[in-house]
């Protein structure tokens, strides 16, 4: 049994110190390999004790929102648009995560969100679906053992964790497209030149990344190594990590004559060199930048520097 195994086998006796314990088990040795079903079983538990993610009757409260049957026929025909495109060219995922379970979940999401609507309709409320929501979904169906529980690890991103980037107008991932311009120029200034100087902003190239959390980057393995450091040390990271993306291609960028190209189809990662070079950029990011980067993902109304 590894360490990170044995370490939540225990009942924590101070919750925070647990975490702070838990979160230096992520980065230090990672979730170990085993078979399939046992890393997913273990991942969803990891993520969710990170997210502070009860499981309690999940399995109930999911069959109840789908005895309610499919949402609205526009929202439902939203659904049905995307979730056949979803990693298709990606034989594992395809293999373990149908369309079927990706629109169920995508479906309950729905009814749950009009209901928390007509619940509380004074506050900001987040849409019922918008283009990514499957990619997203489809990453937490691919990791965890059950649709249950991704769909409530969905359920407390959506609402807890990333509510801007699920917004009709998508305000949290067009903050974040303007931070990781910034932050490019920070970290990279002679990449962020060149591509100021052929007119390719972050809002251009980066949003899939964005907006995904870059789980639309593949392979998806390396793309759930990336979560596991997320859920333990914050999703802002990922503005971070998308930057190291570039960095790693920086020469290739550089020399091409299309380097749009490039960037809409990111080659394989390895989620340890992102996780570093990710980490080492964070002593350059100036403390108001990084509060920033830390709000935007919660904070509509943030306001960001020209």
């Amino acid at each position: 049994m590894s360490s990170i195994e044995k370490f939540i086998t225990k009942p924590p006796i101070l919750v925070h110190s647990s975490l702070s314990q838990l979160r230096y088990l992520i980065l230090s040795e990672g979730i170990p390999a085993s078979s399939e079903k046992n890393q997913q079983r273990l991942r969803c538990y990891i993520w969710s004790i990170l997210s502070r993610t009860s499981m309690e009757d999940c399995t109930n409260t999911y069959l109840d929102l789908l005895d309610l049957g499919p949402p609205l026929p526009p929202i439902y025909k939203k659904i049905k648009n995307d979730t056949y495109r979803t990693f298709q060219t990606d034989p594992k995922f395809k293999h373990s995560v149908s369309e079927e379970a990706l629109t169920r979940c995508l479906s309950c999401f729905a009814l749950q969100t009009l209901h928390k609507g007509k619940q509380n309709p004074n506050e900001n409320q987040i849409s019922t679906y918008v283009q990514g929501m499957n990619i997203l979904l489809g990453l937490l169906l691919y990791s965890c053992p059950t649709e249950p529980m991704a769909f409530r690890l969905f359920s407390k991103l959506c609402y807890s964790i990333i509510p801007t980037y699920i917004t009709h107008n998508l305000i949290g991932v067009r903050n974040g497209a303007k931070l990781l311009d910034i932050c490019l120029k920070i970290i990279d200034s002679k990449l962020s030149k060149f591509l100021s100087d052929n007119l390719l902003t972050a809002e251009i190239y980066g949003m899939p990344s964005i907006l995904t959390l870059s789980s639309c980057n593949k392979p998806l393995d390396q793309v759930r190594k990336l979560w596991d450091f997320m859920f333990a040390y914050g999703f802002h990271m990922n503005i971070l990590f998308v930057v190291a993306m570039l960095v790693t291609i920086r020469n290739k960028i550089l020399e091409s004559e299309s380097p749009m190209n490039l960037m809409k189809d990111l080659p394989d990662f390895d989620a340890d060199e992102i996780i570093r070079l990710g980490v080492g950029f964070l002593p350059k990011i100036p403390p108001h930048i990084y509060d920033l980067l830390v709000n935007h993902l919660t904070d509509p109304n943030i306001s960001i520097p020209q």
